[in-house]
């Protein structure tokens, strides 16, 4: 039996090292097309694909913030937060705001907090994965910055100065934070305002023996100083809130009329006129009975609650709102001062006839007077927040105060129930009648002082249907334009248009607060330097940049406006228009000196940048 010959040992290691070379080299060609095929990115290989400005680019308009464009994406925004973002010109170092990471998980930007100088710009960046990068572009601003201080200003007969300018915007000052108080101050008005009318009107509809009793004198008396002086304090907080005066100087009524002339504002004064009117009637509640008074107090009374339906007088809401309003307010003065009055001076304890009749008949008129209030109440909030019900904070203050008057349906009825069933056989008012029924009195009362609550913070927020009005300039400018989008809204103002000195306003109407305010103008034509204006406002409000030779534009044409800023979720999208820049006529010397206008002195003027 044959068989075959046995391998050398020589022979098995070369087959061995050869098998292993094999595996070797197949094991490293499909690592290389795994990773080539894979679809992520090893750690410390991410790259820029582009950013803005662009690298080597040339920028001759200050760049508002840094963009930075990834090839892969980041893995969360503290990637963008923790990242080493830098920039250097010229070998200073600018200011970056925090960046903020987009929605593309790509895109990351920072806001430059100050405008950086001419020269070489590096920018440096390091993600925690440890990948690096830098590159560089070239600032060519040549910033020339003009601040004119506060000073006495005599427009002259130069007839290169525009001398339409007839208004000046005082210095911007931090308002003083009042508004909580305000708001407080607000539902405590509400309140004695109800307390007057719906205790006087319960008087005429309900109990005409109330003048006889003293408690009830000195409850509406009472009630009536208590308003006056709250209204008082109302009206000069918010003078003080709109002007940043102090509080002693707020105090002068005089500083009303010259400083609240908005709508709001107005509506406001008369109101506190009517109120103080009223005393009239609350210091003598019988004349709300005698047949010779009775129709004034009945309308100085119901003028001074309607008041409550104009508090958006100014706003573009349809004129149907305030004939709502006005009825909303008086339906709800007569529910709530009615509950008011019977708390604190008809079931304070036992009583006869008269006191019965008018539970009775506050009863049934509440039921009338609670319906009226739901239905215009909604009519309102579907006027003022129409399908942004749920989206705006207005709507959902509205949802929130429908529910809790929907609350008080249940405790009406039972209340009127009770009191139904309770005098149903002609009883008189116990003591222990009149605890129990006070008792659920209170508790309706509680609830409807919430629902004044909601409404003093319904009336600080701005619903999507309420638009502030434009305030008109009160002088003649050759161009005007509004510019807006969905979260910036601008009007531009502007004369004479001519080449050489021109004057401008800049009137900020949406969003509430901003940063960095910038306007600039580019001429379309080529070799000439564009301009800069840093707005100097952060809140709502107008600035204006007169004409004494800070803003002049050099060349005829049309130039582009490009209106900026910047708030706390990010920048806002870019206003622009374009003027029409004509050339100026050559004027003659000799002129007829016209009437010397003497300005008021606080104005504060932009700075404005000339860029090539």
């Amino acid at each position: 039996m044959s068989r075959e010959p046995a391998k050398s040992p020589g022979r098995k290691r070369l087959v061995t090292v050869v098998f292993g070379a094999l595996c070797l080299i197949c094991g490293f060609g499909a690592t290389q097309v795994g990773a080539t095929l894979a679809p992520t990115t090893s750690s410390g290989t991410n790259i820029l694909t582009s950013s803005n400005p662009a690298a080597n680019q040339v920028v001759s308009m200050p760049p508002t913030q840094l963009q930075l464009i990834f090839r892969d994406p980041l893995t969360s925004p503290d990637v963008a937060t923790n990242m080493g973002l830098s920039l250097a010109c010229n070998g200073t170092s600018v200011g970056l705001g925090q960046a903020q990471l987009g929605t593309d998980f790509k895109t990351v930007s920072a806001a430059l907090t100050q405008i950086p100088p001419a020269g070489l710009c590096v920018v440096s960046w390091a993600l925690p994965d440890f990948s690096t990068g830098s590159f560089n572009f070239t600032s060519a601003v040549a910033i020339q910055t003009t601040v004119v201080g506060a000073t006495d200003q005599v427009l002259t007969t130069d007839t290169t100065v525009p001398i339409l300018i007839g208004e000046t915007i005082g210095e911007q000052k931090s308002a003083p934070r009042v508004g909580g108080v305000i708001g407080l101050l607000r539902i405590l008005e509400y309140l004695l305002m109800t307390a007057i009318f719906g205790g006087l009107a319960l008087v005429i509809t309900a109990w005409p023996e109330g003048p006889t009793y003293g408690v009830m004198i000195r409850y509406i008396r009472l009630s009536w100083i208590s308003c006056v002086a709250t209204l008082y304090l109302i009206l000069t907080l918010t003078t003080m809130q709109q002007t940043s005066q102090s509080f002693l100087t707020s105090l002068n009524p005089f500083e009303w009329l010259s400083s609240l002339t908005s709508g709001s504002g107005v509506v406001l004064i008369f109101r506190f006129a009517l109120v103080a009117s009223c005393g009239w009637v609350a210091w003598f509640p019988e004349r709300a009975n005698d047949p010779s008074t009775q129709v004034s107090a009945v309308s100085l009374l119901s003028l001074m609650i309607a008041t409550l339906g104009f508090s958006r007088l100014g706003q573009d809401v349809a004129i149907f709102t305030y004939i709502l309003g006005a009825v909303h307010a008086l339906s709800v003065a007569y529910w709530i001062g009615g509950l008011m009055l019977l708390s604190r001076v008809i079931l304070i304890g036992s009583g006869g006839d008269d006191l019965v009749n008018a539970v009775l008949a506050f009863s049934k008129h509440s039921v009338l007077a609670f319906g009226i209030t739901l239905f215009t109440g909604s009519l309102q909030i579907y006027l003022l927040d129409s399908a942004a019900i749920l989206s705006s904070g207005h709507g959902r203050l509205g949802v929130l105060k429908i529910i809790t008057t929907a609350v008080m349906v249940f405790i009406l009825f039972a209340f009127k129930n009770f009191v139904q069933k309770s005098f149903a056989d002609g009883s008189s008012l116990t003591k222990k009648m009149a605890w129990r029924l006070r008792r659920a009195v209170t508790i309706e009362l509680g609830f409807a002082a919430i629902a004044l609550l909601i409404t003093s913070w319904m009336v600080s927020t701005q619903p999507p249907k309420a638009v502030a009005q434009l305030s008109a300039p009160t002088s003649t400018y050759a161009f005007r334009e509004e510019l807006r989008n969905d979260r910036f809204r601008v009007v531009i103002s502007l004369t004479p248009g001519l080449t050489g000195i021109n004057a401008m306003r800049i009137e900020l109407i949406e969003p509430r607060k901003i940063n960095n305010f910038t306007v600039k103008f580019i001429p379309q034509a080529i070799g000439y330097s564009g301009i800069q204006i840093n707005v100097p406002l952060t809140s709502k409000g107008a600035a204006i940049v007169a004409g004494d030779g800070t803003f002049t534009l050099n060349v005829p044409g049309i130039w582009n406006i490009e209106i900026t800023g910047t708030t706390t979720t990010g920048d806002l999208e870019t206003l622009a228009t374009t003027i029409a820049v004509t050339e100026a006529s050559a004027l003659p010397t000799a002129t007829t000196l016209p009437s010397v206008i003497t300005l008021p002195t606080a104005t504060t003027l932009p700075s404005v940048i000339t860029l090539p």
